[in-house]
């Protein structure tokens, strides 16, 4: 069995013909490794709620205004009729200390995927006159609300970066509260 396996090793002709296979193996690997190295464009990505979420867990779940945070299903921060328009709602919203009933800063946060991208451009265009309104992210059927609070965190540059984290997708429509120095900061006296 072992001289067979060496004879079979062995075999190959005088060569030329292992050199030439070889040659050709290296120029489609080269070939291959050539269209690898192309560019490649990257997938536009979407704005979703775990791709908010986790930003939103980072900025606002470490503001020092903010005793404990979480997302929950509340309808605080969303008015008739677009909360009947959605079909997926979170909000951030903060209390405390974790198992009070209600929050002390509801709905700083929201993320709502709507019926039809036509709802959503709805509900953003409404956040232009909404009294606590900071300014909301509208992409696709998707919208993502920073509204005002306690917390602390900048709140337009937190939603900069969840645009940033999604590709750039979607417009940023700035709110009544957009310009404060620190946009959603209310000063608990």
């Amino acid at each position: 069995m072992g001289v067979s396996m060496v004879l079979a090793a062995g075999c190959g002709g005088s060569g030329g013909t292992s050199h030439t296979a070889a040659k050709s193996t290296a120029k489609s690997t080269a070939k291959s490794a050539a269209k690898s190295a192309a560019p490649v464009k990257a997938a536009p990505k979407k704005l979703t709620f775990d791709l908010v979420k986790g930003l939103g867990d980072t900025a606002l779940g470490g503001d020092r205004a903010c005793g404990y945070g979480e997302w929950n299903d509340g309808t605080f921060a969303i008015g008739t009729p677009y909360s009947k328009q959605t079909t997926f709602y979170r909000e951030y919203s903060c209390y405390e200390k974790k198992g009070e009933l209600f929050p002390n800063a509801a709905g700083q946060m929201t993320y709502a995927e709507f019926g039809t991208p036509a709802q959503a451009t709805a509900y953003g265009n409404y956040t232009k006159t909404n009294i606590s309104a900071v300014a909301v992210l509208v992409s696709d059927n998707a919208a993502v609300t920073m509204n005002i609070g306690y917390l602390t965190a900048n709140k337009m540059t937190l939603l900069k970066q969840v645009q940033q984290a999604c590709g750039g997708c979607g417009t940023v429509i700035p709110g009544p509260h957009a310009s404060d120095p620190v946009p959603g900061h209310v000063d608990k006296s």
